[in-house]
């Protein structure tokens, strides 16, 4: 079942019943209102997962059950958008599939794609976060994986930079939804953290842990917000830089923030398993929505 797509590009959004991509619903509601964008609301209907350990005169009674309980919840998380913004535009889709699979495939013509950061249960598509850590890694589009209650309207969004340029999109991104929202942008900088019993083997490590090390990072940082910051004149920006493991940092500067915007900084296998450990880390812990912004999306969806 899919009804009539857009001839623009749109933010998709997972919907499998929970209350995780009930919460996911609502910050993409927010987002489309923010962009002018239309909402694609899609459900995978998994027949695979259950396709063994059913006699063949159970299993289609049970398989039109799946179809019909998933066409329960677009219903019903078209009829909570509606509440939210009667005037939005939205579609729908259900597809049999396995759930990261389907969301993967139709992210190819999307904006940004969004879900919980877990399902209901097994039954009912989204597992775990095994969805949400596939998609960071394989997604076409950036993803935004929603997982705590309550999420703040207000506060900063914190964006994780690294010296290298795979941050470079997550800081165009950073940027652009800081503006929108009217928030400071703090940009991290993480340097790893060198253990104590190094500090007097060898000069060398002295010099990485010293104020000159301090002066580097900043010098780095600056180099990299320079151009952002003459794009979007009315973001201010907080620059901070911080020894550390990167994904420790960014959750403590995030637990009051309305959004964490960083890279992928892997590619995962099939199941996203290898996906890089500070972006794995920072949907499974953060407070705030995260914000993955795959490398090379951006220039698919605009």
């Amino acid at each position: 079942m899919v009804t009539e797509l857009f001839p623009r590009p749109y933010i998709l959004v997972g919907i499998d019943g929970s209350s995780s991509s009930l919460l996911a619903l609502n910050w993409a509601v927010n987002e489309a209102q923010l962009r002018n964008l239309p909402l694609r609301l899609v459900h995978a209907v998994d027949f695979e997962s259950f396709a063994l350990g059913f006699n063949p005169g159970a299993s289609e009674s049970f398989f039109e059950y799946l179809e019909t309980t998933g066409q329960r919840f677009l219903d019903e998380a078209m009829d909570h958008v509606k509440v939210l913004d009667p005037e939005l535009e939205v579609a729908l889709t259900r597809k049999a599939g396995r759930p990261a699979r389907v969301l993967i495939d139709l992210s190819r013509d999307a904006f940004l794609t969004v879900l919980g950061s877990s399902g209901l249960n097994a039954f009912t598509g989204l597992l775990a976060g095994s969805v949400a850590v596939a998609l960071t890694a394989h997604g076409h589009s950036p993803v935004v994986v929603v997982r705590a209650p309550g999420v703040p309207v207000t506060g900063s969004v914190v964006v994780g930079i690294s010296g290298g340029p795979d941050s470079e999109d997550a800081i165009a991104w950073a940027f652009e939804e800081a503006s929108m929202r009217g928030a400071e942008l703090n940009a991290v900088l993480t340097w790893s953290y060198v253990p104590s019993y190094f500090y007097y083997s060898e000069p060398p490590w002295n010099d990485l842990i010293g104020r000159a090390r301090e002066d580097q990072q900043a010098m780095l940082l600056a180099e990299r917000l320079a151009g952002w910051q003459e794009k979007y004149p009315d973001v201010t920006v907080r620059r901070i830089t911080a020894v550390g493991n990167p994904a420790e940092v960014l959750l403590g500067h995030a637990q009051h923030a309305q959004l964490l915007v960083t890279g992928s900084h892997g590619r995962g296998d099939a199941t996203g398993l290898f996906l890089g450990s500070t972006s794995h880390k920072l949907i499974h812990h953060a407070n705030c929505p995260v914000f993955v912004a795959r490398p090379h999306a951006r220039e698919s969806t605009r």
